[in-house]
């Protein structure tokens, strides 16, 4: 369970206001490491935030969330966009939500600490070229009681990705948290 259970993330979504917030800031930055076009799955999307900019920007993407608010969310705000979205509500702790997914050109996780045992079968999605973005915190933040030790990004969870390699591996500060960013390239 990551910082909480649906009861936790749909209390939270509902109480965002009616705009998307931006999206991730250090996926905008790094978008000339990703593929220029394709398709895209976006992994614990919440109320989509960069599916929407992905999609915006020209990519096909498949969204994946367990909140059932985030998902309704995500969806009016595709919709407003007039943007083409597909949306899967899953739970991303279970083995089976990671069957046929189908192949991706870029697979993104932001701010969500997939188990580990869980890469290998995501890279199986991954196309041949493909990214995997992954971006998370790096450092448990003072003042907020909701993100623990288990929540960090660790290098201990790639440990299973045999196919692919690290291009890049980023430690950055917004304010007083401390984040990272992996980019794994699929290689065979």
């Amino acid at each position: 369970m990551y910082m909480g259970n649906l009861s936790y993330w749909n209390d939270k979504f509902e109480a965002r206001g009616q705009e998307l917030m931006q999206p991730e800031g250090r996926l905008v930055s790094d978008m000339h490491f990703l593929p220029k076009s394709g398709t895209v799955l976006d992994l614990a999307c919440g109320d989509g935030r960069n599916t929407v900019f992905l999609a915006s920007h020209g990519y096909k993407v498949t969204a994946v969330d367990f909140s059932d608010i985030a998902i309704e969310r995500l969806c009016r705000f595709a919709s407003e966009k007039q943007l083409d979205i597909s949306v899967l509500q899953k739970n991303l702790c279970a083995e089976e939500s990671y069957l046929n997914f189908g192949e991706f050109d870029l697979i993104v996780i932001n701010h969500y600490r997939l188990e580990n045992n869980y890469y290998p079968i995501l890279e199986r999605h991954l196309k041949k070229g493909g990214v995997l973005w992954v971006n998370g915190f790096y450092e448990v933040p003072k003042g907020n009681p909701d993100i623990k030790d288990k929540d960090m990004i660790a290098p201990i969870d790639f440990h299973g990705l045999k196919g692919s390699t690290c291009e890049n591996k980023t430690i950055y500060e917004i304010g007083m948290r401390k984040f990272i960013r992996y980019i794994w390239r699929k290689v065979s």
